[in-house]
């Protein structure tokens, strides 16, 4: 599935598909629940991406928006930025989403709306984005908190920064995958982080072995 808007390509690959029917599958319910989830699932991902696409946008770094199995990505062209542009283009996705969930964390606390629909939807769209929010500022790469954990180290620190954001990121994740499946999150997003500290584990034996 291929479609543009605001300037940027956004393609949505079969894993995703397959990932998102797996996670909400667990939620339960009648068919309207799920897709009602699913749809604000797919909603809040892109407007996550499109945070970091429309600012690489800005750099004219010429991005593109894929959504997979596990979350989505936005490519762009790295050669066109700098290393602080690439800093705000990872730090605006997270800030997007953050903004997506209190603006529906507000209108939700402030009853605007009368509708049952409505204060659902406000609450889906907390509760994601709130959830997803927090997983991703965790301090373990490709998370968008690992990068940024590692840019500012690394400014700041050079090499010694670097190996700071590598045992951050080891510690992050053994107290993230424990902390994440006892607040239950899915296990697809556990095996994420499983990942990302084993990465973390090659990363810092790398650096001993030099």
């Amino acid at each position: 599935m291929h479609f543009r808007f605001l300037k940027v390509s956004v393609s949505i690959d079969l894993s995703y598909w397959i990932f998102l029917l797996l996670v909400m599958g667990n939620i339960g319910g009648q068919y309207i629940e799920s897709l009602l989830w699913s749809s604000i699932f797919t909603f809040s991902i892109l407007i996550h991406e499109y945070g970091h696409a429309l600012t690489a946008l800005f750099f004219d770094a010429e991005p593109i928006i894929v959504l997979q199995a596990f979350g989505g990505t936005t490519l762009f062209n790295t050669s066109r930025t700098t290393d602080k542009q690439q800093f705000l283009i990872t730090l605006a996705g997270p800030l997007f989403q953050g903004l997506l969930a209190l603006i529906a964390y507000l209108l939700l606390q402030f009853n605007i709306f009368s509708s049952y629909l409505l204060k659902h939807l406000l609450f889906v769209t907390t509760y994601i984005n709130g959830r997803w929010l927090l997983l991703n500022l965790i301090p373990i790469a490709p998370l968008d908190g690992g990068w940024l954990v590692r840019y500012i180290l690394e400014k700041r620190f050079g090499h010694k920064g670097y190996l700071a954001s590598i045992i951050i990121g080891l510690v992050a994740a053994a107290m993230a995958i424990p902390f994440f499946y006892f607040q239950g999150y899915h296990w697809f997003f556990i095996i994420q982080l499983f990942i990302c500290g084993w990465h973390y584990c090659k990363l810092w034996q790398k650096e001993r072995e030099w």
